[in-house]
């Protein structure tokens, strides 16, 4: 690692374990019982929360006997909060005096079914705000039940899936996506194969991140999205299985078990998922090109045959209830079947054709990611805590594809000498370091600081070959379109070393959160054919070989939260925080896709960096059966990194570049209604306004328009006979760089009911009810308008059953176990 980066960093770095900091005065104490049994309940997690945000100032795990103790600054009125699995969730408002606050005996409450299974009685079940996130429980989610964790995030409030399979958030992409707090190895352009991999049914919640502070990477202008895997910590040996089925060849199944005794918890996971998908596609193109039939009417048809997967592993050990040391490893493998028929019609006017082609697409995918890392966490209870984790991933792929395409004439007669037959392989590689160290120590009377160092090193390689028979000689041969050859291979990459320093301060009325960022990025590219500077000129494409691109820059971050509580349940936020996105794998390298060569896309790799500077301000207030949160937010982007359409021989050509600006200002309304506990609904909207305006070399563009979306949720809760979860959202239109994206509706609808005494549960649900799930497309330059409209199979019944499986040992079982001091032998 580059010393003088250190030492840049280590500037905003605070000296650990410094013994100049003031300590806190006050200490919490106390003891965690069950309220049935008033056994004591060892490793219950007990926290002080700010009353305003729910902000955790301080915390601590019970003992073996339930006790817990430790120090907090500043007193005033705190808000208690103690989880443990199993029991319903305690809050208790409460005044911290200076000194000793002894809160003697706490009792708990078993939850209704004992395993984990919680039923949705109101909205705050689902919804739970932080100082800087909004944290959602989907363990119940009736609706993606089956599904992925695809369609767990399009039910959430202000999150959409967009044509391509992105995430979208308040209307802007570039989504960082973390699982359980880590980022993944697979780039942000792989969002779809990252979201596919996780079952629904193993996420246990989502925190929607939209305005990060500097503790988070700076990458991801829309913000992250942070999906918290379900791991067991119960005692004893516990478990669930659940499985599915749905329409169309769609199954799923997996296992999620535990063993914690003593300090040991070791936990395992397991998920099969294949599915039958297809799509279509369908695109009408009017152009002025020279040599070129003047219309192309383009439509395909896919089948994808898709499964995979997933393993997870690991242990916990707990030395004392002040540290613990943790390792894990995931393994996901994956394939895919695909075959496709795309039909191109060349036309000189509607309805009269010049020529046809028929080109079969048969192609091959397998993919294996893995992942293991290691950490551990430490916490003095007397306001000091430090944590450090290490991950390593790889990824590798084989994807190849056949081609067979056929060539008929103006009379519908084909012409076998132009029949084509061509195979395209494009294998991957990707591998990811993670390190991290953070750290957090009370200074002062509702005073924190919080500081770390992070490392990430991406290293990412693309490769394809294409071949095309020759018909004489019964040989392939290599492809060239526009003095490009097709076979290339390309090398990215991407070093980010960072440091972070944040100041809390918590009191009565005004909160704050204030943090420094500095992200030091070295990227390097490589590729074997490319395209120098300028590269789209008046002739388009200028090729060149065996090019090499550097890029470093050293960039600060700045953030800060504000929280007012204005009084009882009433608070006002503001925010602002700074974002960069950098370009991906897939902007940048410089591949013609060979799929479809009249929709072809082509890389940039001289893209720089864009920068986003982010704003909120929000307006939350409660009442018994009532919470709203409104918001205003604007998102500034300048070199922003956008996708553009330009004519390309004989169809159209998808390229990134830098526009001048991006902007998104918007309104968020959010509204959360309990009728009664059976019944509640949230209500959400957003209204945004969109531009988007740069040149193309001397083409200038610009491109705004006013779009909005509205999304609800709603739970309903018949005693005794079922759950039901009903959810709609409505994307109005959107402006894109030369075009629109038309309106898109979709409704889901699901059931489910316990049986088995509660350790099962039975689910049925039907997402896409009224099949309205399309995009459609419209573009225009001064060469080429296009109208494209795809859609994938989107209303789809499953049905799911899960069941639970619990063996918690006696109090009396454990304090044997215990003597045995935590060795191994005491594990089995």
């Amino acid at each position: 690692m580059n010393r003088n980066l250190f030492s840049i960093l280590l500037v905003i770095i605070p000296v650990f374990f410094s013994n100049n900091v003031i300590q806190a005065k006050n200490t919490i104490t106390g003891t965690i019982k069950d309220s049935i049994s008033g056994e004591p309940l060892a490793f219950a997690q007990v926290s002080i929360l700010q009353v305003s945000d729910t902000t955790l100032i301080n915390g601590a795990i019970t003992d073996y006997e339930g006790i817990f103790s430790f120090q907090t600054a500043g007193s005033g009125i705190h808000l208690l909060r103690v989880n443990f699995v199993g029991y319903e969730d305690f809050y208790k408002q409460l005044y911290v005096e200076s000194g000793k606050n002894d809160l003697g005996i706490i009792n708990i409450t078993p939850s209704v079914t004992q395993l984990g299974e919680v039923e949705i009685t109101a909205a705050a079940s689902l919804f739970r705000g932080e100082a800087d996130r909004r944290v959602y429980n989907v363990e119940n989610m009736t609706i993606a039940e089956g599904g992925t964790a695809i369609q767990l995030l399009e039910a959430l409030p202000s999150v959409q899936l967009d044509e391509e399979g992105s995430i979208m958030v308040r209307g802007s992409g570039n989504i960082l996506i973390y699982i359980n707090g880590r980022p993944t190895n697979l780039t942000a352009d792989d969002t779809e194969s990252i979201l596919e991999q996780y079952p629904a049914n193993d996420i246990k919640s989502i925190e929607l991140i939209t305005n990060p502070s500097a503790r988070f990477d700076a990458e991801g202008v829309g913000g992250i999205i942070n999906l918290i895997l379900k791991e067991e910590r119960m005692h004893g040996f516990n478990g669930q299985v659940n499985m599915s089925a749905g329409t169309g060849n769609k199954y799923t199944g997996g296992i999620n078990m535990n063993l914690r005794r003593n300090r040991w918890n070791l936990f395992a996971n397991y998920s099969y998922q294949y599915r039958e998908l297809w799509e279509k596609n369908e695109s009408f193109q009017e152009r002025d090109i020279m040599d070129s039939s003047p219309i192309v009417d383009l439509d395909y048809q896919t089948e994808n045959y898709l499964q995979s997967h997933l393993v997870r592993i690991g242990g916990e050990y707990e030395f004392n209830s002040n540290s613990s040391a943790r390792v894990y490893s995931n393994i996901n493998a994956r394939g895919r079947d695909r075959e496709r028929t795309y039909n191109i019609s060349n036309l000189s006017a509607p309805l009269v054709l010049d020529s046809m082609y028929v080109r079969l697409l048969e192609e091959d995918q397998s993919r294996v990611n893995y992942e293991t890392g290691l950490g551990y966490y430490w916490n003095d209870q007397n306001g000091r805590s430090f944590n450090t984790n290490a991950s390593i991933s790889w990824s590798s792929q084989d994807r190849i594809e056949y081609f067979n395409q056929q060539y008929f004439d103006s009379n519908m007669e084909e012409v076998e000498e132009k029949l084509q037959d061509q195979f395209y392989e494009r294998p991957l590689d990707s591998r990811m370091m993670v390190f991290e160290i953070d750290y957090e120590q009370i200074l002062g009377e509702n005073v924190q600081l919080e500081s770390g160092l992070k490392g990430t090193l991406r290293h990412d390689y693309r490769e394809q070959n294409f071949g095309q028979l020759n018909l004489s000689t019964d040989e392939y041969e290599e492809v060239v379109l526009s003095g490009i050859p097709i076979n290339n291979s390309f090398t990215r990459d991407e070093d980010v070393y960072a440091g972070y320093l944040i100041i809390r301060n918590n009191n009565s009325r005004l909160s704050y959160l204030a943090g420094l960022r500095a992200e030091m990025t070295y990227i390097k590219t490589h590729q074997e054919y490319g395209l120098r500077p300028g590269f789209l000129d008046d002739d388009h494409f200028v090729p060149s070989t065996d090019t090499t691109t550097r890029s470093n820059y050293f960039n600060l971050f700045p953030s800060i939260f504000l929280n007012y509580e204005i009084s009882e349940n009433q608070d006002i936020q503001a925010n602002y925080s700074r974002r960069i996105r950098r370009p991906g794998v897939t902007a940048m390298m410089p591949f013609l896709n060979a799929q479809d060569f009249y929709n072809l896309r082509l890389g940039n790799p001289y893209l720089e960096p864009a920068y986003t500077n982010s704003y909120e301000i929000n307006y939350i207030r409660s009442w018994e059966n009532y919470m709203v949160t409104g918001g205003v937010f604007h998102r500034h982007t300048y070199n922003g990194i956008t996708r553009l359409f330009v004519p390309f021989e004989q169809g159209a050509m998808v390229t990134w570049v830098n526009a001048s600006t991006i902007n998104s200002t918007g309104l968020e309304l959010i509204n959360y209604f309990t009728f009664n506990s059976n019944f509640d609904l949230t209500l959400s909207g957003n209204y945004f306004y969109s531009l988007v305006e740069g040149q193309l070399e001397d083409d200038p563009y610009k491109n705004e328009s006013y779009s909005y979306t509205l999304s609800l949720l709603g739970n309903m809760s018949i005693p005794g006979w079922f759950n039901t979860q009903v959810s709609a959202n409505y994307w109005g239109p959107r402006v894109i760089p030369q075009g629109t994206i038309k309106p898109v509706f979709t409704m889901n609808i699901g059931l489910r009911r316990n049986v088995l005494n509660n350790q099962g549960t039975v689910s049925l649900n039907v997402s896409d009810l009224l099949n309205t799930r399309r995009f459609k497309l419209e573009t225009s330059s001064d060469a080429i308008v296009q109208k494209r409209e795809f859609y994938r199979e989107s209303r789809i019944i499953t049905l799911s059953f899960t069941y639970r499986f619990r063996n918690y040992p006696e109090q009396r079982e454990r304090r044997r176990e215990d003597s045995i001091e935590g060795d191994i032998e005491g594990l089995f």
